[in-house]
């Protein structure tokens, strides 16, 4: 039996989700019991309102105290979708502690099943409380939230209107004074305009400032933010348009020039800024997602509206090298992972994150169906080669890790 720690800590107000079937309910009352042979760690979390995005930022406090022991303390980062129904929008950076060795706390002699929640209890000392640090107000559904891999205090958020704010988060204060205050937007240090809605938006890893963004109406922006003046509006600094809306875009992690774009049309396109020459290749589905591998600079994966995962190399790019149908319905998100070359997630709007060893012939090696309804994004942790945070529309915030036996496979 796995290792298990659970905790509701994140502040609970009453959510507003969409309608749960009968058949989503029983499922995860199943996963629930289920749970302790599934993971070395498992966090769930209800929010006020779904989020489209999260990601872990790159730094780890480590901590200790009498009660818990040793653990480490990490910033999570997401937002809110309210779509039109809050007056205001925001931006939240969330505090997690984790163990960072789980075996030496709990007591696994003292697993107790509890017949009112349907599930197993361990007892191992309390960690403090998830609590939120900050709170960023902006107005439009937040879209897409993405923090400069040079500066993480520096946000970009795009919204609903079609722009990107970009907060310098240090010159925003961590919470607002009354509820009067929490129905003004903060004002960005920065706001970009496009030309349509926006949920595709990266920065570049070498060149610090560099954003290149796709909106809805297929236009590709890249914004230079160190060329920003405060008595001038910042231009693009270069522009190309697709053919369809633009679904996700990302830099390739080794290179300051290529980017790579995915678009409802089914179009995977390749850009490199030094020239006009691209790389294109249609696919006979809508693509909603385009993840480049850290590890291997010519490697890249995309998901499509089928739930098809598809593996290509640039060296031979006129067929994928692996293809595989994880998922039932839309994929949302796919993310390799930082350490471990072979080793990709993705996740769906059938509610699943699932995480594959692309080099296998099943590649499939694990599946986390604790979201009652569609996942919408998830990341990687800094701190923890095989623990992912993802949020769905059912307004839940998961943070997990699976069992030793699935790292084992890699």
């Amino acid at each position: 039996m796995a290792d298990i720690a659970e905790t509701t800590d994140v502040p609970q107000e009453e959510p507003k989700t969409s309608f749960i079937g009968e058949d989503a309910e029983n499922n995860y009352r199943v996963w629930k019991k289920n749970a302790p042979y599934l993971y070395d760690y498992l966090s769930t979390n209800s929010l006020l309102w779904p989020s489209l995005t999260v990601q872990f930022f790159p730094d780890i406090t480590h901590a200790s105290n009498d009660v818990a022991g040793d653990y480490i303390l990490q910033r999570l980062l997401h937002g809110t979708f309210t779509l039109g129904q809050s007056v205001i929008d925001s931006i939240s950076i969330l505090q997690i502690p984790t163990y960072i060795n789980l075996n030496k706390h709990i007591q696994i002699d003292k697993l107790d099943y509890n017949p009112e929640k349907e599930e197993f209890e361990v007892n191992a000392p309390s960690l403090p409380k998830s609590k939120v640090l900050q709170k960023i107000n902006q107005y439009g559904d937040v879209n897409k939230l993405s923090y400069m891999p040079q500066n993480p205090n520096i946000i970009a958020s795009a919204n609903s209107f079609g722009e990107i704010s970009i907060f310098e988060r240090t010159k925003h204060k961590s919470f607002q004074k009354s509820l009067i205050d929490d129905t003004e937007a903060n004002k960005p240090q920065l706001k970009l305009s496009a030309k349509a809605e926006l949920f595709a938006m990266d920065w570049n890893k070498n060149r610090e400032g560099y954003l290149v963004s796709g909106d809805t109406g297929g236009n590709i922006s890249l914004h230079d933010l160190k060329q920003f003046s405060k008595s001038t509006q910042l231009s693009e600094l270069k522009s190309w348009k697709g053919s369809s809306d633009v679904n996700d875009i990302e830099w390739f992690p080794t290179h300051d020039s290529l980017f790579a774009y995915v678009e409802e049309s089914g179009d995977l396109t390749i850009r490199d800024l030094r020239g006009d020459d691209v790389i294109n290749k249609q696919l006979q589905s809508a693509i909603n997602s385009v993840a480049t591998n850290p590890n291997i600079p010519t490697v890249l994966a995309t998901g499509d509206s089928s739930g098809t995962v598809k593996v290509w190399d640039l060296r031979n790019f006129n067929e994928p090298v692996k293809g595989f149908a994880p998922h039932s319905k839309s994929i949302t998100q796919l993310k390799w992972n930082p350490t471990h070359a072979q080793l990709l997630a993705s996740s769906s709007t059938d509610g699943s994150v699932k995480l594959h060893a692309v080099s296998k012939e099943e590649p499939t090696i694990f599946q986390h169906l604790g979201h009652m309804l569609g996942v919408n994004d998830f990341d990687w942790s800094h701190a923890d080669d095989w623990m992912i945070a993802s949020v769905a529309d059912d307004n839940s915030l998961h943070v997990w890790k699976p069992t030793q036996q699935v790292q084992n496979v890699i």
